[in-house]
């Protein structure tokens, strides 16, 4: 079956869901094409950080202005999926003292707004600083819930008449006459392929957009940095608490719902599915937590959380990741390859994946002839119709830690086009909080079989899959409570449950 869009968007992390919205609002019928779930990769796999560009003040001033202006305009468009935890910028006395002149003379050059609070005052509001903190920084930071962001981003697309299709892997790009004219896509599970003839294709893969351009016959020039946070049980902080000197490794400590993150690592690979953590790696990281969280190692880790950052690095490939460009990339290969109709989004960040998308799409709108202007900057977000802004109270609980009810669940599925755990997990937050998933797995499965959304055998698929995930992370920090409740969720599952497996 042939199918005519005017665009194929490739790739559903934040910057691909925010590209099928921006072309919603403009009129310009597109289809996104995820080969996993949305937010499977690096957009979900970070701290979850609304920058206010503190980060980058001293190295990079104007991407930490570009981040400034981004975290101003997600308050006001995408307010359901943000919390405003306000940030922090803490130094600790024996990391270089002239940094902090320099970050405070560029802070005021570009008009971010920061303001010196006394370490005493700083240890007051944050209780898990250390008694090394110095001098101490606010800054407008918040939490952005990434999950909530993909998913409200994709649903006004549909709203507006657009489509995703997940667990879909492009095959083929259909090339002629110099442009690319289409796509092939495949069901990862079925086998089913899809065709499309479209107008334009924007490849917005992430760390895969490499794969995609190879499909046209064009290299990219990447850098993959691999890096991995710890997230702990509880909220053991109220505001994003970062360490004030050159960004480097374990500099960020993030609230996020329920837990925390801390990291991040920066180790370079060359293969972008490369998201296993290691045992030194963990250890590494609780190291890294010592001088300005003194307290913070010997608290309960739940998991590890890896992702794989990439920046492009032309003329410079297999550049350190930290020596990288931060900023992003907007590639026309008509005009650079000679193969019309194709561009590539890539590099950027979660908070600048609006401008990403906006720029993107406003070269494609130029080659179709589309003179309808981006709207994203000033239409607002539906937020979720699921999770902890509902009261708990008024429907069954699937998951108690994460406040999950079965109306989430059953909104969710209805949602998404494919049935899945990932996207379930992604979209309503079954099995994140502590209990990583022990009982509110079993749960969510028999209730979405009971209801027809999953046949006996996609149930017990459901829940080993679910469990296969939540083990990938949970298996580098078995220790303590941690391999307790391990061996626990094992005896449940195994003795109870009748599950085989391990």
């Amino acid at each position: 079956m042939i199918e005519e869009v005017d665009v194929v968007v490739i790739g559903g992390g934040a910057t691909g869901a925010g590209t099928l919205w921006d072309l919603a609002l403009r009129g310009i019928d597109a289809v996104l094409i995820e080969q996993h779930e949305p937010g499977y990769g690096t957009s979900g796999r970070n701290h979850g950080c609304l920058h206010s560009g503190g980060r980058y003040l001293v190295k990079d001033p104007e991407l930490a202005l570009e981040c400034y202006r981004e975290n101003q305009i997600l308050r006001q468009v995408a307010g359901a999926a943000i919390e405003d935890t306000g940030g922090l910028f803490a130094h600790i006395k024996s990391d270089e003292q002239d940094y902090v002149r320099r970050w405070v003379d560029n802070a005021h050059r570009i008009g971010l707004p920061v303001e010196e609070v006394s370490a005493t005052e700083a240890r007051n509001m944050e209780p898990i600083l250390s008694s090394e903190v110095d001098r101490v920084f606010t800054v407008p930071d918040a939490a952005v819930d990434p999950f909530d962001l993909i998913y409200m981003n994709l649903q006004g697309a549909v709203q507006k008449g657009a489509r995703f299709m997940t667990e879909t892997r492009v095959k083929e790009l259909l090339i002629r006459d110099g442009r690319v004219q289409g796509v092939l896509a495949e069901d990862i599970r079925t086998k089913e392929v899809h065709e499309f003839r479209c107008r334009a294709v924007i490849n917005a893969a992430g760390p895969w957009v490499g794969i995609i351009a190879s499909l046209a016959g064009i290299s990219l020039e990447l850098t993959y940095g691999k890096g991995s946070l710890l997230v702990h049980a509880t909220r053991l902080a109220q505001r994003q608490i970062n360490r004030l000197r050159s960004p480097s490794d374990g500099d960020v400590l993030m609230p996020g719902k329920t837990v925390c993150l801390f990291g991040t690592t920066d180790i370079h690979i060359d293969n972008p599915d490369d998201t296993v953590t290691w045992a030194d790696e963990v250890k590494s990281l609780i190291e890294m937590e010592r001088p300005i969280f003194p307290d913070l190692p010997e608290m309960r880790v739940l998991r590890t959380v890896t992702g794989v950052r990439p920046l492009y690095t032309p003329g410079a490939a297999g550049t350190a990741e930290r020596d990288a460009n931060r900023g992003h990339a907007v590639i026309n290969h008509g005009a650079r390859d000679g193969v019309g109709g194709f561009f590539t989004i890539m590099g950027g960040k979660l908070t600048t994946y609006r401008l990403m998308a906006e720029q993107v799409v406003d070269e494609v709108a130029r080659e179709l002839g589309v003179t309808v202007a981006c709207k994203t900057a000033e239409t607002p977000l539906a937020g979720l119709s699921i999770g902890n802004a509902r009261n708990f109270l008024e429907t069954k609980a699937i998951c108690e830690c994460e406040q999950v009810t079965e109306d989430d669940l059953l909104t969710a599925a209805i949602f998404l086009d494919k049935v899945r755990s990932g996207g379930i997990r992604r979209m309503t937050r079954l099995g994140l909080g502590p209990c990583q998933g022990t009982l509110c797995i079993w749960r969510g499965a028999l209730y979405l079989y009971r209801k027809g959304l999953l046949t006996d055998q996609e149930c017990l698929t459901f829940i080993e899959e679910s469990l296969d995930e939540r083990w990938k992370g949970n298996r580098g920090v078995l220790w303590g409570d941690q391999i307790r409740q391990a061996e626990l969720e094992r005896g449940i599952y195994r003795g109870i449950y009748g599950s085989e497996g391990d």
